[in-house]
């Protein structure tokens, strides 16, 4: 299905769209400035503020999916969405608040994942989940983009001007949120989450939630002014936009699994590469890795989707990020240690190695042949279930 022709058929994922476009360019806006004080203490105190939050983050996001389940996802969105804006306001305050803004919002994004998981399969169809999906992942990527060259304005805005609008862009996703219809969820068993699904998502995402803290580092050891975070952003996120039209175009059912596994052994290539290579090839690889966590990350979230019904998703989701972020938050608090000793390359070039491994092995297993065969509707949630949930069609 052609992405935006998904755009013209659902008036409810229309809004949805909306909303995660100027979320993601309010978070990148705030995230990038953030980085730049934080980094201005020190690389290990950048790291050890996004490793701590990323372990209280992991803890609360499999109680977050169980409650996403059973609230009103809508309504639940709408009020962290608000909380997040007074939040971004605080280091206008005082910069010494930054920490505690960071931690907050960032928290609450964690909340936010399994409601969001939940929300936007109960508004598509089962024929566009691929191609929704997809769309998600490049309005995120032009969205960040967008947050990425906004933040370069930052010198010249100053921080209230620059926090007070990515705070009122962040206010506006409450609205767009709202008039997102979701009929009642059918009362059905829960059953239990699938553990075969679960595993290799949690290895790559684990993986993928750290990478962004030490390109960061990298780059910022090498050219230590603000621009340069925001150009990792932009260049990251152009490769990302390009995955996620790639993906969109061409994955199919059948080749989910193949396309995530190339993904993982391309990635530990670029990695690797980018441990090796002067800074004007960092940036060029920086796009290349965008694109491969572009397809990564489609693929795994796109099979979830197929596989898993919607009264699950929540948990499952919640199960996954949790234990995900949990083992990310473990590297990144030993990577604030070991970067002063070893400095920023050698641990970029051991994650690549290990996810070379983690590709070589999921290669080698083969096809999974787990108990939610694509073939059975009832271990994907039907059609007619889907539809039942959905109020976005016309």
């Amino acid at each position: 299905m052609k992405l935006g022709k998904i755009l013209g058929e659902n008036r409810s994922f229309r809004f949805y769209w909306a909303s995660i476009s100027l979320s993601h360019i309010s978070g990148i806006m705030f995230n990038v400035i953030s980085a730049y004080i934080l980094l201005l203490v020190s690389p290990s105190f950048y790291s050890l503020v996004v490793g701590v939050t990323m372990l209280v983050g992991a803890l609360i996001r499999l109680p977050s999916g169980y409650l996403s389940d059973s609230l009103d996802r809508r309504k639940a969105l709408m009020l962290t969405r608000l909380s997040q804006a007074v939040l971004m306001l605080l280091p206008i305050l005082s910069l010494k608040l930054t920490p505690f803004s960071y931690v907050g919002f960032n928290l609450l994004t964690s909340l936010n994942g399994p409601l969001s998981a939940g929300l936007v399969q109960s508004v598509m169809e089962r024929r566009q989940v691929l191609g929704g999906t997809s769309l998600n992942s490049l309005t995120i990527s032009i969205s960040s983009v967008v947050g990425g060259l906004v933040s370069l304005s930052y010198p010249v805005l100053g921080i209230t001007a620059f926090l007070s609008i990515a705070s009122v862009m962040r206010l506006f996703t409450v609205f767009f949120i709202g008039n997102v219809r979701v009929k009642a969820r059918k009362d059905e068993p829960k059953g239990r989450i699938p553990v075969s699904l679960i595993i290799y998502p949690i290895l790559v995402f684990s993986f993928l939630d750290v990478i962004p803290v030490m390109m960061n580092s990298l780059v910022f050891v090498v050219s230590s002014v603000e621009p340069s975070l925001a150009l990792v952003s932009l260049l990251t996120t152009l490769g990302n936009g390009m995955g996620a039209i790639l993906t969109g175009e061409r994955i199919r059912e059948n080749s989910i699994e193949m396309w995530a596994r190339t993904g993982s052994l391309l990635l530990g290539l670029v990695l690797v590469a980018i441990s090796l290579s002067p800074l004007y090839l960092v940036y060029v690889l920086l796009v290349l890795r965008g694109i491969l966590s572009s397809v990564q990350s489609i693929s795994i979230r796109s099979d979830l989707r197929l596989r898993v019904s919607n009264n699950l998703m929540g948990r499952t989701w919640g199960l996954i990020t949790t234990i995900s972020s949990f083992v990310a938050s473990v590297v990144a608090l030993s990577y604030s240690f070991i970067v002063s000793v070893t400095g920023t390359r050698l641990p970029v070039l051991v994650l690549g190695l290990s996810l070379l491994t983690l590709g070589i092995l999921m290669v080698y297993r083969g096809p999974s042949n787990g108990p939610s065969n694509r073939q059975d509707t009832k271990a994907l949630g039907s059609e007619a279930g889907v539809r039942e949930e959905s109020s976005g069609k016309k």
